[in-house]
């Protein structure tokens, strides 16, 4: 009687862990920042005061969030973010910063990190929003520790900001890197994503959003030539553009926007999947600019090698560009074409070299909730089995 019991509670509960594990996540209010342009979340945020302004530091995994607050002029644009973390020095610079906006209105702009005041060794290492609150210029932008060369190692680490034309008061946060899933390598590195809000409205930068696990089942990504459900996936740059990538295990969903020139039929797409190598191209790209607003459908090709056409017509897709000038394009491409039996625990990697050599990574994809049904099933099996074989079903049953 006790072994039925054992075996009836544990089949209870794996049954019901695998059970919660598959049903859909349901998203629970929360005040976590979203760098979004809506200020509102900073109000509970404890604030560093200097002598023209505020600032504020919150730690979300591999993510450092940041809040400004001028008294009085613009939002800082030079190179005087000073970020220190475990004694070494950041230096954070805005690009493409509009330092005084209207109330109600907001401007996005990135921003790189160098190893000395001005300097750009990390390249771009975040995102944020200057907004006006108050009457008052604000801003908010997140940092991605990846970017700087950071890992889980500087968990528990002190991070502290300032900025010497808002005061020489640093913001300090202890880091909290224990939610984040990721050990900051590859897949964070070149282009993971992120929970929360969207970031942009548009493509006009390099959007982050936190957390999304590249996994098209949460993002709802969609083939259709608009390209605004990208805004929640961190774009990957390379010196002549940016990439995106989701999967949902069967499709992987590609995001490419230009800083000069056309988007790139050639070059080729390469894809790295599990090792093995696969070429996508199109020869259907446009000789010339499309118009924001306006689509143009392409094909593209799967091959073994440049140029190759062995696994025909893998994929589809539009190119357009956003309205300030830049080329873009989105396309999925259906993983099943070159022949792969299954995508599950398979990592993806892509790149372009007339985008960039900075590679973008997904997951094929997870069983993780079907391996733990299965456990539970498995052990109910054995478990039916024993007690038939010892006779309790049968005895049980005359009762």
């Amino acid at each position: 009687m006790k072994l039925w019991k054992l075996i009836m509670a544990g089949v209870v509960a794996l049954g019901l862990a695998g059970a919660i594990e598959t049903m859909p996540t349901i998203a629970e209010a929360s005040d976590n920042i979203s760098i979004d342009g809506d200020f509102s979340d900073w109000k509970t945020a404890d604030l560093t005061e200097g002598y023209n302004g505020f600032t504020a530091l919150e730690s979300h995994g591999q993510y450092l969030d940041v809040y400004v607050q001028k008294n009085d002029g613009g939002i800082p644009e030079n190179g005087n973010y000073d970020l220190v973390i475990a004694d070494k020095h950041y230096f954070l610079k805005p690009q493409n910063l509009t330092a005084s906006v209207s109330a109600g209105e907001k401007k996005a702009f990135s921003l790189v990190a160098g190893t000395w005041n001005g300097g750009d060794q990390y390249g771009t290492v975040g995102t944020g929003y200057v907004g006006n609150v108050a009457s008052h210029n604000v801003a908010e932008f997140r940092i991605d520790l990846t970017k700087l060369n950071l890992t889980k190692t500087v968990n528990g680490k002190v991070a502290a900001i300032s900025n010497s034309d808002i005061g020489n008061n640093p913001s300090r946060m202890a880091i909290d890197w224990t939610d984040s899933g990721q050990d900051g390598s590859s897949v964070a590195a070149s282009g993971g994503a992120i929970n929360g809000k969207a970031d942009q409205s548009s493509k006009g930068t390099t959007p982050t959003d936190s957390n999304a696990a590249n996994d098209n089942d949460n993002l709802n990504i969609k083939i259709d030539g608009k390209f605004a459900d990208w805004k929640n996936v961190t774009l990957t740059e390379g010196y002549n553009g940016y990439t995106a990538m989701v999967s949902d295990g069967n499709d992987v969903y590609v995001y490419v926007k230009m800083k000069y020139g056309l988007v790139p039929g050639y070059g080729n797409y390469n894809f790295d999947i599990g090792g093995k190598r696969y070429n996508v191209w199109s020869d259907d790209m446009p000789e010339s600019s499309v118009k924001a607003g306006e689509s143009q459908a392409v094909n593209f090709i799967g091959g073994t090698y440049t140029d190759g056409h062995q696994y025909g017509t893998v994929g589809n897709g539009y190119v357009s560009s956003d309205k300030d000038g830049h080329n873009i394009a989105e396309f999925k491409v259906d993983l099943r074409k070159f022949h792969l039996s299954t995508m599950t625990g398979q990592t993806i990697t892509m790149y372009n070299p007339n985008i960039g050599n900075e590679k973008v990574t997904v997951a094929g994809g997870s069983t993780g909730p079907y391996v733990i049904s299965g456990i539970g099933l498995a052990i109910a099996g054995l478990g039916y089995w024993r007690l038939k074989k010892s006779g309790k079903l049968n005895r049980k049953a005359k009762k």
